[in-house]
């Protein structure tokens, strides 16, 4: 009880020997604690590893339920001295194979868990994983490890704790004995000090009294001392938070660094676990060779083509331990060339040979492996099994064949379709704009007149039904030629513009200045695409206008997107219906009371064609108000600017002349405005006679007289004849010229413009070509004397010199045909000889000579490719070239080239249209007489 007593030392010892008790009881708890967390995470990831590692090498029995390979399986766990025990169960929960440790009572039992993890109880570690592949659950592991080593270290720490328990008593008694006899002491004897000073009233002792007394002297001591205590107490503890802080930032650098460098050595090696298994569950061979071809690393892909059941086997030999020696040999060359090269070569095809001896093709790459010198010191290699895709690639070959085949027969079917149905149709179509041409009542007219529609209407169907069996094909091609965009627009619609008049339509055509005048692309397309839409607006449209626009949207060094736009004031097409207009035999209306008829096939061809062309078509429209349908195209700009007019008009004889135009549609007058302005002309617009009128009288006042008047001949309240004659009626009013333009001519039209003095009579809408040509002839013409012929499109340059007489020989065996192309030939003014068959023409090719021959395809006896083919024959003996065009029915891909390649010069397609007949007659009759 003396060691407690009141002393000052004898407290501190206490309060020091109980505060060391309790540090090291937290020490040895905290200790306690974390080694066996630490033994506990580190068995869990043991076994972890361990059971991914049997999870991996368990896939194959999992899924064949093969237990004696699973127990074989389970049995590599014997060389792990914790597991006790380990149980591979199949997907359905029963156990497939049991591993039990030496010692182990037969009636121990391994108890099943659903759930994945580790379950500690007191004596062991029970760990459960599921086992997946592919994402589907194969079955499961359970492993448990004895915690045996954990309770003997346990033990051991403890019994190492009480040594140190005892130790640390002992030691910290002497020690605070001794330390607190040296704090105890000074305290004595500053207070003898004190005494002695109080006492002996000594000053000497650097002691400054506060008073006589002793107690002021201690006081007074103490408290300087206590000063001096806190102002190094101070510098200590600045110094000391200095240091702790620094001590700490580094503490947490290394704490970090330790703890990247353990995480890195974690995703490593993971990531070589990984890689290994990709290596070896990849189904492509992957090796790795040294210089002498020796296999450092293979996969298991390697291993089963060479035989091997692992590919630790294959670790130090070569290619000749498992391949016949002249197959290795090959290999050995090609795998040199590539480390002494020390350049890679990829996808080369082998042939190699599987296990069975069976011949295989491999694709192979291989890659120089080198060092960290750069030197080579082996080769990666990396083969992908096409033996599979090789006799595939046969079958498919084999297929396309027969598809190929079979295309054939199609085409050859519908080439023949084609022939069959347009002969006949070619007879009626042509008989019938013959016959309209003659003196016909009333009846006998319509009769015809229906007969044509319908037969044009058959024609379109056709057409359309062979274009989009072409387009579904894909056996359509385009073309890239040259030609005047202004000239092929106004061309294209010109041929409907019969059509717009009978209906009361203005048709209207604007180029946009910026579009180059000559382009490159395929015009014939572009024309269908811009005849389908007109040819719709105009359908569907009842009063108005359809106008055709024209504009280039972009240029690059490529070329140029042009956009057209056809507009029309015509019925509109419903929000819902829109996309659907664009289907195959889709149409707005598909009711069977619907007004308007069609295929429907006409929007998807465009819609397709414009798509080759490299551009996309759509439509903005409102119901009852009208449809703008717009596409565009990619065109290339031509290399030349040459433009064929004829004879082009002098700028001097339009420069500055004022003239009137006369129109109550409000884009037409803005179309022939620009036109008049570009040529330097100073056009005034009206918009009706009545208007027109007064500024005629207001230009005859002011001195500034009109040099030509355009008026349009359909106007409302007063057309384009009653205007003129107003201005005959005042011959002071006016003495300028008079052009009258028309959407379509009538019979007596000609007649009486001649009478009322007009000069020039027009068809819309107009090229600007033929404008331009007809102003200049009219303007011209004002200093001649006596009767001034009318100015007609047949006039200008289009129209053929009547002297231009050609001589013609058909080639044709259908009668019908013959009678046709006779009279249209002979209508023209040229001398005609008919052949039945290519025999009959080569005799007439001896007898005489002949501008141009028009060769049918299909004759009996010899056909129009063999008397082709004679002809040519011929020619390379007497050096002369006889211009033949073919004159078939068959309209199917390849047929133009097809005639071309045989020798012919052009192409002309059943049923004959005069338009396009004319055509080539003017392309070829001018080829001829400029070689003549």
């Amino acid at each position: 009880m003396q060691l407690f007593g009141n002393t000052i030392r004898r407290q501190l010892t206490l309060v020091v020997l109980c505060t060391s008790l309790v540090g090291l009881g937290i020490v040895y708890a905290t200790f306690e604690f974390y080694v066996r967390a630490s033994f506990r995470r580190t068995l869990t990831g043991e076994l972890s590893v361990l059971a991914d590692s049997v999870a991996a090498n368990s896939h194959v029995p999992l899924a064949f339920h093969d237990e004696k390979w699973a127990e074989d399986v389970l049995g590599e766990l014997g060389a792990e001295r914790r597991v006790v025990a380990a149980c591979l169960y199949s997907s359905d929960g029963k156990i497939l194979a049991e591993y039990r440790r030496a010692g182990i009572d037969s009636d121990f039992h391994i108890p099943y868990s659903e759930n994945d993890g580790a379950r500690f109880t007191a004596e062991s570690l029970t760990f459960h994983r599921t086992i997946f592949f592919k994402g589907a659950k194969l079955g499961s592991i359970s492993i448990i490890s004895d915690l045996t080593e954990l309770q003997v270290r346990m033990r051991e720490y403890l019994e190492i704790s009480v040594l140190a328990l005892f130790l640390s008593i002992v030691t910290t008694v002497l020690l605070s004995s001794r330390l607190l006899r040296l704090i105890t002491e000074p305290i004595l004897q500053l207070a003898e000090v004190a005494g002695k000073v109080s006492t002996e009233e000594n000053y000497a002792l650097r002691a400054i009294p506060q008073s006589n007394d002793e107690v002021g002297k201690l006081i007074h001591s103490f408290n300087r001392m206590l000063e001096r205590i806190q102002e190094r107490d101070t510098e200590l503890k600045e110094i000391n938070d200095e240091l702790e802080l620094r001590v700490e930032a580094r503490t947490k650098e290394l704490q970090l660094e330790v703890e990247e460098r353990m995480c890195a050595q974690e995703t490593l090696s993971a990531e070589r676990q990984i890689l290994r298994a990709l290596i070896d569950n990849v189904p492509d061979y992957m090796y790795v060779k040294d210089t002498d071809c020796r296999f450092l690393l293979a996969n298991l892909a390697v291993a089963r083509q060479m035989g091997a059941k692992s590919s630790e086997e294959l670790i130090g030999k070569t290619d000749f331990d498992f391949y016949p020696r002249e197959l290795a040999t090959t290999f050995f060359e090609d795998e040199q060339r590539v480390i002494r090269g020390g350049k890679a070569e990829t996808n080369r095809e082998e042939a190699g040979m599987d296990p069975q001896g069976n011949l295989s093709h491999v694709l192979t790459t291989q890659v120089p492996l080198r060092g960290k010198n750069g030197q080579v010191i082996g080769l990666v290699g990396i083969g992908h099994d096409i033996t599979h895709l090789k006799r595939i690639q046969a079958e498919m070959q084999s297929a396309r064949e027969v598809a190929e085949a079979a295309s054939l027969a199609k085409s050859e079917f519908l080439a023949n379709m084609s022939h069959e149905i347009r002969t006949p149709l070619n007879g009626i179509m042509g008989m019938t704009d013959l016959a309209l041409e003659t003196e016909l009542n009333r009846g006998q007219r319509e009769c015809l007149e229906t007969v044509k529609v319908s037969a044009d209407s058959l024609l379109t169907v056709i057409n359309d039904i062979l274009d989009f069996s072409k387009i579904e094909a894909g056996k359509l091609d385009l073309e890239s030629v040259d030609f005047d965009v202004r000239d092929s627009l106004e061309s294209a619609l010109k041929t409907l513009a019969v059509r717009a008049d009978e209906k009361g339509l203005e048709l209207l055509c604007e180029v946009a200045p910026e579009v180059p005048e000559i382009a490159r692309g395929d015009i014939t397309r572009l024309r269908q695409v811009l005849l389908n839409l007109v040819g719709n607006a105009i359908k569907f449209t009842n009063e108005g206008e359809v106008a055709v626009k024209a504009r280039q949207e972009a240029k690059d060094e490529c070329g140029m997107i042009v956009h057209f736009t056809v507009s029309d004031t015509g019925i509109g097409i419903p929000e819902n219906k829109r996309e659907l207009i664009f289907d195959p035999f889709a149409q707005a209306d598909s009711s069977t009371t619907r007004k308007y008829g069609g295929t429907g096939l006409g929007l998807t061809i465009s819609n397709r064609l414009v798509r080759m062309m490299g551009g996309r078509i759509w439509v903005e429209s409102e119901e009852g108000r009208g449809s703008d349908f717009h596409f565009t195209v990619r065109l290339q700009i031509a290399d030349h600017k040459e433009v064929k007019v004829g004879s082009p008009a002098p700028p001097e004889v339009l420069r500055g002349v004022r003239v009137l135009v006369v129109d109550d549609n409000q884009t037409n007058r803005r179309i022939l405005e620009g036109m008049l302005r570009r040529w330097e002309m100073v056009p005034v617009l009206a918009e009706g006679g009545e208007q027109a009128l007064a500024e005629l009288a207001s230009a005859r006042n002011e001195g500034r007289a009109f040099g030509l008047i355009v008026t349009d001949m359909h106007m409302p309240k007063m057309d384009g004849f009653e205007f003129v004659e107003h201005i005959r009626e005042k011959p002071e009013l006016c003495t300028a010229t008079i052009m009258m333009l028309t959407s379509a001519g009538h019979r007596g039209d000609a007649e009486r413009c001649q009478k009322l003095g007009v000069s020039a009579y027009l068809l819309k809408p107009i090229r600007q070509s033929e404008l331009r040509e007809a102003i200049a002839k009219v303007l011209g013409a004002r200093e001649q004397e006596g009767m001034i012929p009318l100015v007609t499109r047949y006039s200008l340059g289009d129209a053929r010199d009547r002297s231009e007489m050609l001589r013609i020989l058909v080639a044709e065996d259908n009668l019908v045909n013959q009678r046709l192309v006779v009279r249209l030939l002979e209508k023209r003014g040229h001398r005609v000889v008919v052949a039945i068959n290519g025999k009959e023409a080569l005799a007439a090719l001896e007898k005489e000579t002949f501008d141009i021959v028009l060769m049918d395809v299909q004759m009996p006896e010899m056909d129009g490719f063999e008397a082709t083919a004679a002809i040519r024959k011929k020619e390379k003996s007497n050096g002369q070239h006889q211009i033949i065009v073919a004159f078939t029915a068959h309209a199917m891909k390849g047929d133009h080239e097809k005639c071309l390649a045989g020798g012919m010069d052009g192409y002309l397609s059943k049923p004959i249209r005069p338009q396009e007949l004319d055509e080539v007659l003017a392309r070829y009759g001018a080829r001829h007489q400029v070689t003549a």
